[in-house]
């Protein structure tokens, strides 16, 4: 046994070797690029960036380890002495060979990092799909690649000559233990690999998301680059799996936007056809001399279902009720799709969402910048621009893409004080809106915020010093519910977010700001918490505003119908004077939005029909035409259906146009 513990020993120190390594290349690469960012004011921060940084490392470790340890257990629990020899000879060649592979990819990352501001994401892919001579000779001429490729011959032999000197073991004639406590010790080892690959024990593995700061460099200071080029890969492949749009217009992109805006094809420009979808707010004094701050909400899993049912006893909405009442607020108005990262590209980039679409946020047009973002005339008219999100901004890449759109503060939940409790998704709301109430707060520049919360997402928690309102779940809405305990946990999380936004809205109106900041909330998608019969129902979320009394208007139509698209076309309009935007929504209160649209994923729907055309899939389109309840009645198709098919597959080409082709 004594030989055993030995040569197990002799692995697990060379495996630390490999470990300070890794460490070491952070040490370099956090005191290279960290000398330009004022890190003034972070130094817990640091501390946590390099534990982070170690527990990344370490998943990578036992990454590479997993087939000397299979390979290892099998030996040890057949107890065949004479192959271990052979083991330890392999295992110096093969940690010559992977981790040789691991640091040479630190030395791209390295390099990749000074150009890009970032670790190895999809761009890399850019080196086959671009000019790849071309890009050999820009290397060539600004790196000197001979002595980078001796240093890497050379790195390779190092790491051979250390795994030769540490494996060093002169008798292999090894006393094992009985065969059960050989299969104890074998499981133990398999498992404690598995918690180490999965560097958490918590809900959530460790991954790209993990950030340890507010600040940005910090975030990527920690990451291991392993684990960026892994997700890059993956969505690469995802990226390949899904089909280029064929919509009809793939050789006429100018009739895509002919066909939308119902203008003959010789008004669109042939060599820019998205001017065409360049719109001007109009001249208003009172914008003007107001103006006001806007404050975009997008909340987790926010229900237009379950509003309906709100009462004293089943009280749901909470301080939010009051500003129901008081307020504007449209109910037929739908999400982009049923996932939140489809919100968040519907609302950042101001254009529709494409059916199974590529999530861009993890893709190369996440590093460009875009005209018709949602931002821009915010931008444009000097507003400060702040994207504020209750997780962690490395989740789906968002934070980098809110910074390459041109947000000037992009702040998660690392900008909160330590102390603030919240779920495995994030802080808890009430903490996520001081952050905005202080965002707001911080100087007299006009501002455009937008917030995403996190709270209202499985698994359901609350803060402990949360009272719960009456929630007694009427027998209307028990009989859609299969698991009424988990319904009941999801009830009571939907109330506390609703009571915080209510909170946080009063608090807004009894500031100094209530007389001149908009307000704009709605759900990133709705619940999947109980079965709903009237498919209008189950895709809608509500579409809240506050608007001040100075610039509000009378008479607002809130019947129209609507969805994420539409949400800044109308701020832009009630917030803006004589500014331009692009855009393919519609300014939900004015005149042109009666004849509306929802548009939700493969769907576009207006208040008598519907078609559903999955493009991705081999299926028929379907058509639709709404009773008086709006409920779904197939039907054969008909000229509103014809018309309806030709917006969408419209709307889906200039999409795919003006993310391809106009970003910078």
């Amino acid at each position: 046994m004594k030989n055993f513990k030995i040569m197990f020993f002799k692995v697990i120190s060379l495996n630390f070797i490999f470990l300070l390594l890794m460490s070491a290349y952070r040490f370099i690469f956090f005191a290279y690029y960290g000398k330009v960012v004022d890190l003034r004011g972070f130094g817990f921060d640091i501390i946590k960036t390099f534990y982070m940084g170690c527990r990344f490392d370490l998943s990578v470790i036992a990454g590479i380890n997993v087939l000397p340890a299979l390979l290892f257990c099998l030996l040890f629990v057949i107890g065949r002495q004479s192959l271990f020899k052979r083991l330890i000879t392999f295992l110096k060649y093969y940690y010559t060979v992977f981790i040789g592979i691991l640091l040479v990819l630190f030395c791209i990352d390295f390099y990749f990092y000074a150009y890009f501001q970032d670790h190895l994401n999809i761009l890399v892919f850019g080196f086959i799909e671009d000019d790849t001579i071309a890009l050999i000779k820009t290397f060539y001429k600004n790196y000197n690649l001979l002595p980078i490729g001796l240093e890497m011959i050379v790195l390779f032999a190092i790491i051979f000559f250390i795994s030769k000197i540490v494996l060093k073991f002169k008798d292999y004639n090894l006393s094992l233990p009985n065969i059960f406590v050989r299969i104890l010790l074998s499981v133990t080892l398999a498992f404690s690999i598995f918690l180490m690959i999965r560097g958490s024990v918590g809900l959530h593995p460790i991954g790209v998301y993990s950030d340890v700061s507010s600040n940005a460099f910090l975030n990527k200071a920690a990451i291991n680059c392993v684990f960026t080029l892994e997700s890059a890969v993956e969505h690469k492949i995802k990226a390949s799996e899904i089909k280029n749009i064929e919509t009809g217009y793939e050789n006429d992109i100018r009739q895509a936007f002919a066909d939308f805006l119902g203008k003959d094809v010789s008004m669109i420009s042939k060599e820019k056809p998205e001017e065409s979808l360049v719109f001007k707010t109009s001249v208003n004094k009172k914008i003007e001399n107001l103006k006001p701050n806007v404050i975009l909400i997008v909340m987790e899993s926010f229900d237009n279902y379950l509003i309906q049912y709100n009462s004293e006893k089943f009280n749901v909405l909470g301080s939010l009720k009051k500003h129901f009442d008081e307020d504007t607020i449209f109910h037929n108005f739908s999400s982009a799709g049923t996932i939140t990262i489809e919100a968040i590209e519907s609302l950042f980039l101001n254009i529709r969402t494409r059916p199974n679409p590529i999530n861009l946020t993890q893709s190369k047009y996440a590093y460009k910048q875009y005209q018709f973002a949602g931002l821009v005339p915010y931008k444009q008219s000097g507003y400060e621009t702040s994207f504020i999100y209750g997780g962690h901004t490395s989740w789906r890449n968002i934070g980098t893409f809110a910074l390459n759109l041109g947000f000037d503060n992009v702040l998660s939940c690392g900008m909160i004080k330590k102390d603030s409790p919240g779920g495995p998704w994030g802080v808890y709301d009430e903490y996520l809106f001081d952050l905005a109430f202080e965002t707001l707060s911080q100087s007299d520049n006009n501002k455009f915020i937008y917030v995403l919360t996190t709270t209202n997402h499985p698994p359901y928690g609350l803060p402990n010093d949360y009272k719960i309102l009456p929630l007694e779940i009427p027998d209307s809405l028990k009989r859609n519910i299969s698991d009424i305990k988990k319904a009941q946990k999801r009830f009571a999380t939907y109330q506390y977010s609703n009571e915080m936004l209510g909170r946080f809205i009063s608090k807004i109106k009894n500031s100094k700001y209530g007389d001149n900041t908009i307000i704009a909330v709605t759900g990133d998608h709705s619940s999947r918490a109980y079965r709903i019969e009237n498919f209008l129902d189950s895709i809608c979320v509500p579409f809240y505003l506050y608007i001040p009394k100075a610039i509000k208007s009378e008479n607002i139509n809130t019947d129209v119908f609507g969805s994420h698209l539409d949400i800044m076309p109308t701020l832009y309009n009630l917030s803006l004077s004589n500014v331009e935007y692009m855009s393919e929504g519609t300014d939900l209160l004015s005149k042109n939005a009666i004849n509306n649209t929802i548009s939700y994923e493969s769907w576009l729907i207006d208040k008598h029909h519907a078609i559903d055309d999955d493009i991705f899939a081999n299926s028929a389109i379907k058509y639709y035409s709404l009773d008086t309840n709006h409920k779904l009645v197939p039907t054969h198709e008909m000229t509103e259906h014809k018309n309806l098919l030709k917006r969408f597959l419209s709307m889906l080409a200039i999409s795919d146009y003006l993310i391809k082709n106009t970003g910078k």
